[in-house]
């Protein structure tokens, strides 16, 4: 993590798929499960290690995917989880306030980048929490936090799952784009075969 506040706590992802995870301690214990029904609606349901559900996000494909906090009432995600529109280059931020009212920012909610959460409490200098992607090293997919992010950890993590389940789908949908126009005329016109990785669109 960027900066000099020390990490309190790594939550590894096992596997690395923020709708199909356990969420694990240093030590190897459990402390969130999710998964992903699919039936007539697909929901993903955030658990803690005593199996009690703290978040579920009901996904749409038109509007705006419902999620439902606790003992509250489903509702947008963008009620929760505000996404700037302008000034342009802060439309990747994300807002919300935790239940004492204070103010947080998720920042590089956007294809290609890493999430990091910061807090109003410095005016957003430095992050409390950052994701590090997997990689081919022994280095997991892990969720990092500090000593101020485990203060609303439950919510830190739910907001995170949420986030990076529509970054991914947005990364995918922009690769894919990117695929098809990048494809060579079709073999009809000529002549000759073409492959979209990914599948195109």
């Amino acid at each position: 993590m960027s900066g000099t506040t020390p990490i309190a706590a790594v939550l590894t992802l096992s596997p690395d798929n923020p709708c199909n995870t356990t969420l694990l301690n240093e030590d190897g214990k459990e402390l969130y499960h999710v998964h992903t029904e699919h039936g007539n609606v697909t929901t993903t349901y955030v658990k803690d290690a005593d199996g009690q559900v703290l978040a579920s996000l009901e996904w749409r494909d038109v509007l705006p995917d419902k999620v439902t906090l606790g003992q509250k009432g489903p509702t947008s995600i963008r009620d929760w989880l505000h996404t700037s529109l302008v000034p342009f280059y802060l439309k990747d931020d994300v807002d919300f306030r935790d239940d004492a009212g204070r103010k947080y920012k998720w920042r590089g909610n956007a294809p290609g980048r890493i999430l990091e959460l910061f807090s109003e409490d410095d005016r957003y200098t430095q992050p409390i929490a950052q994701f590090r992607k997997s990689r081919r090293d022994p280095a997991a997919a892990a969720l990092l936090l500090t000593a101020r992010a485990l203060e609303i950890r439950d919510t830190a993590v739910v907001s995170f799952l949420f986030l990076e389940k529509s970054r991914r789908t947005n990364e995918t949908t922009a690769q894919n784009v990117g695929d098809a126009l990048s494809a060579p005329a079709m073999s009809a016109f000529t002549g000759s075969d073409y492959n979209v990785r990914d599948g195109g669109i």
